[in-house]
C-alpha cells in the first residue's frame, strides 16, 4: 500500500500518522500536511503549489488543503503549466484528508442547497469545476475531489472529521457541526468515504488549554495517547473500505 496524508498540523506533526504506519506498514507513505491548513480558500488565496506555515500572517492566505492539491498537481498532470515530475507522488492507494479545524464556523450548518449549489447550476445542470467557489466548504471539498480522482482514479479517499479539543480552544458544537457538514459533502460526492474522527475516543472535557490532557499534548494536538486512538480509528475504517 501507499498512502498519501492530507491537511493540518494534527496531522503535519506526525503522531497519528506514525502510529497508522505502525499498523498498516505501508510500502511508501507520504505528508505533506502543514500546520495551520484549512478546508477553504481565502478570498486572496493563489494557488502556487507551496502551502506553508507562517506565524505572522496566520499560516498565509495560500495555506489551504486546495493549494495542497495544487502541489500534487504540479508534480503528476503534465498538461500543468508548471509541471515538474516528482516521483514520490506518482501513485497513492489511500488517500487521507485530515482538516477543518482551523476553519471557521461561521457558514454552519449548511443547508442541502448550499451544497447542491456547488454541484450543479440553477437549471439543475453540472456546475463546471472551475465555476465551484472554494471559499467554501463544498466548493473546496469537491475541487479537492475531483482533482485527486483524477490524478488517482484507482485511490480510494477518505475525508475525516476535525477532532474534538480543550473547549477554550475548539468548541464542541462547532467541531461537530463541521463533521456533519464535511459527511454530508461526502455523500453528495458519495465516491469519498468519510471518516468520523470526532469519536475516535478523544473526548474534550479531560483536555486542558496549553498543557498536557489525556490525549492532547496542548488543549489541540494528540499526544502519543492520542495519537493511537486516532490511528487506530482511522485505520479501521480504511482497512474496512479495502477489505
Amino acid at each position: 500500500m501507499k498512502v498519501l496524508f492530507m491537511g493540518d498540523s494534527i496531522t503535519a506533526l506526525g503522531v497519528w500518522v506514525e502510529h497508522f504506519n505502525n499498523i498498516m506498514k505501508p510500502e511508501l507513505s507520504v505528508n505533506i500536511a502543514v500546520s495551520s491548513a484549512t478546508w477553504r480558500d481565502r478570498h486572496n488565496t493563489v494557488l502556487d503549489g507551496n502551502p506553508i506555515f507562517r506565524l505572522s500572517d496566520s499560516g498565509g492566505p495560500n495555506n489551504t488543503l486546495c493549494n495542497q492539491v495544487e502541489k500534487l498537481l504540479r508534480a503528476k498532470d503534465q498538461t500543468h503549466p508548471l509541471y515538474q515530475k516528482d516521483d514520490k507522488f506518482q501513485d497513492f492507494d489511500v488517500i487521507i484528508v485530515s482538516v477543518g479545524t482551523n476553519d471557521g464556523g461561521e457558514q454552519l450548518p449548511l443547508t442541502n442547497e448550499q451544497i447542491n449549489s456547488q454541484f450543479v447550476k440553477e437549471d439543475l445542470s453540472p456546475l463546471p469545476l472551475e465555476l465551484v467557489d472554494r471559499t467554501t466548504w463544498a466548493g473546496a471539498m469537491r475541487y479537492a475531489y475531483e482533482h485527486l480522482r483524477r490524478l488517482y482514479p484507482n485511490a480510494k479517499i477518505f475525508y475525516c472529521s476535525p477532532i474534538q479539543a480543550c473547549e477554550a480552544l475548539r468548541s464542541y458544537k462547532s467541531t461537530k457541526l463541521k463533521g456533519e457538514v464535511i459527511k454530508a459533502v461526502c455523500d453528495r460526492i458519495s465516491d469519498v468515504m468519510f471518516v468520523d474522527t470526532f469519536n475516535c475516543g478523544i473526548c474534550g472535557i479531560y483536555e486542558i488549554k496549553e498543557q498536557n490532557g489525556r490525549d492532547l499534548i496542548d488543549g489541540l494536538h494528540p499526544n502519543s495517547n492520542g495519537g493511537k486512538k486516532i490511528a487506530e480509528y482511522n485505520y479501521r475504517a480504511v482497512k474496512l473500505a479495502l477489505f
